[in-house]
C-alpha cells in the first residue's frame, strides 16, 4: 500500500456507515442543547447564555444566544439530513473549539465534552458523509 493510496482512498462500506452514525450524534447533541432554548424563548423567557454573555459582553446576550442557537439548530438538521455536511461540520469545528476550551478553562466538566464532538466534526469535515445523505444523491444524480 503506498502513501497515496492511504491518505486518499475512499472510506470503506463500513466507515461510510460510521459516518452516519457520527452524523446524527453531534446532530443530537446538538438539538439536545437547543430544545430548552427555543422551549423558553417561545414560552416568553428568553434565555442568555452565560457562555455568550462572558465572550461577548452583555448589551446583545439574548439577540446573539438566539443567532447561535438558529445556527446549531440549522446545522443539526443538516447533519440529519446529510445535507452541506462539510459546512456544517465547519461551524461545529468553530463552536465546539471554543464551548470546549471555555469549558476546560473555566473548571466547567460538562463542557469538556465538546473536544470530542469536535473531532467528529473534523472526521465529517475532512470526510463527508456521502452515504445515507442528500450530499450523496446530489453527487450521484450530477455523475449520470
Amino acid at each position: 500500500m503506498d502513501l497515496k493510496s492511504f491518505l486518499f482512498a475512499p472510506a470503506g462500506r463500513a466507515a461510510q456507515y460510521a459516518f452516519v452514525i457520527l452524523r446524527l450524534v453531534i446532530a443530537g447533541f446538538w438539538l439536545n442543547s437547543c430544545i430548552p432554548r427555543w422551549t423558553r424563548l417561545i414560552l416568553g423567557h428568553p434565555q442568555a447564555n452565560g457562555l455568550v454573555r462572558g465572550l461577548f459582553g452583555s448589551g446583545m446576550v439574548v439577540p446573539l444566544t438566539y443567532f447561535f442557537t438558529l445556527l446549531e439548530t440549522l446545522s443539526a438538521i443538516a447533519l440529519i439530513l446529510g445535507f452541506l455536511t462539510r459546512l456544517a461540520s465547519v461551524w461545529g469545528t468553530i463552536e465546539f473549539a471554543i464551548t470546549g476550551t471555555v469549558g476546560l478553562t473555566m473548571g466547567i466538566g460538562a463542557l469538556t465534552k465538546d473536544y470530542g464532538l469536535m473531532a467528529g466534526a473534523i472526521v465529517l469535515l475532512l470526510n463527508g458523509s456521502p452515504l445515507l445523505s442528500i450530499d450523496g444523491f446530489l453527487a450521484e444524480s450530477k455523475a449520470k
